[in-house]
């Protein structure tokens, strides 16, 4: 999803002094959101260092702001690698709004990256109580791969199908559930599964590539000769997904 290119600046992120304590001013806090609406633009046109920069700005006028700390952990752990730092960003932003749960699903993100696998379903967990969360299917499915990854795969099972329920169009539950049966040797099942993700998710080039390997597995060459073909023209597609 990012596009990285070799990054000279510098990713040390501005801290507050750790002297007497400064409430931001209203000019401060606009200013904080101006720049936040920024770094969102940035990173919409793949712009990463930009929306850094803009971040950074952002949190030197509030460093309390949550939708900045939030947006600088997604950055800091999805682009630029450095989960510690992104935690450090989600931490400060539940400091400030407990009910934050995209921050609680992205520092869950970010421990399940880790293998920390209790501590992300813990907090995956706490989202999934939350019922004014707007997409749920994402902590479902993903506390799911947190249980396989624990070594729990009918839990795990049971969990990403509660995902791809709520929503049919969750394409990594498909592709999660068919790699789930695939590694447990339940080849038929995840061939089912990935024919799932492709039926679901026309657009995505690897669900094509995941069912055609899969029936290959079963000695259905034919039906992964029709599977394969598609994916050549869709290559591109794989870079957006």
């Amino acid at each position: 999803m990012f596009r990285l290119s070799t990054a000279s600046c510098s990713l040390a992120l501005l801290l507050v002094s750790s002297g007497c304590s400064h409430t931001p001013t209203e000019k401060e806090k606009r200013s904080a959101e101006i720049h936040y609406d920024l770094a969102l633009q940035a990173q919409q046109a793949g712009e990463l260092q930009d929306a850094l920069r803009e971040l950074q700005v952002s949190l030197k006028n509030d460093p309390d702001y949550p939708d900045a700390n939030n947006a600088m952990g997604i950055l800091l752990h999805l682009a630029f690698r450095r989960p510690d730092e992104a935690v450090k960003h989600y931490t400060k932003a539940l400091e400030v709004r407990p009910d934050f749960s995209e921050a609680r699903t992205n520092l869950a993100n970010v421990h399940l990256d880790q293998g920390r696998y209790d501590d992300a379903i813990k907090l995956y967990e706490l989202v999934l109580n939350d019922m004014l969360y707007p997409t749920p299917f994402i902590a479902q499915g993903n506390l799911g791969w947190a249980y396989y990854k624990k070594g729990e795969p009918d839990r795990a099972v049971e969990s990403i199908k509660a995902a791809v329920t709520t929503n049919p169009n969750f394409c990594l539950g498909y592709k999660n559930l068919g790699l789930i049966y695939d590694e447990t040797g339940r080849t038929s099942e995840a061939c089912r599964q990935f024919t799932h993700y492709r039926e679901n998710c026309p657009d995505v080039a690897e669900a094509y590539m995941r069912e055609g390997v899969c029936q290959a597995k079963l000695g259905q060459v034919d039906a992964a000769k029709a599977a394969f073909a598609p994916v050549r023209p869709r290559r591109k597609l794989v870079n957006r997904c």
